[in-house]
């Protein structure tokens, strides 16, 4: 199942993606929170082809959008880097680099 929610971090709008359990039962949900700048992703996704792509993206583990948000950045692409996204700060926090 493909859900779509509208999360609001800082006082702005961002949308969150999750895929329930893409790879069958007992498998962790796969997220996405698309903002103005680049995206937040979960473990599921790949940093490497984000660079590839020069994407700004950020790696935040997390089963739900309120994990990705509290939990710390992982890692980091360059281009998210380049906009101060750093690693260990709060997915939160890099939403805010995101949306600005």
């Amino acid at each position: 199942m493909i859900q779509i929610e509208m999360l609001n971090v800082a006082g702005k709008a961002v949308q969150g993606l999750r895929i329930q359990e893409p790879g069958g039962n007992g498998h962790p949900n796969m997220l996405i929170l698309l903002c103005e700048k680049g995206y937040i992703m979960c473990g599921y996704l790949n940093k490497e082809a984000a660079d590839k792509f020069e994407d700004a993206a950020a790696v935040v583990g997390g089963s739900t959008f309120e994990e990705i948000l509290a939990n710390p950045v992982k890692a980091v692409t360059k281009k998210a880097e380049e906009l101060g996204i750093e690693i260990g700060m709060s997915g939160a926090q890099a939403v805010e680099k995101l949306i600005g």
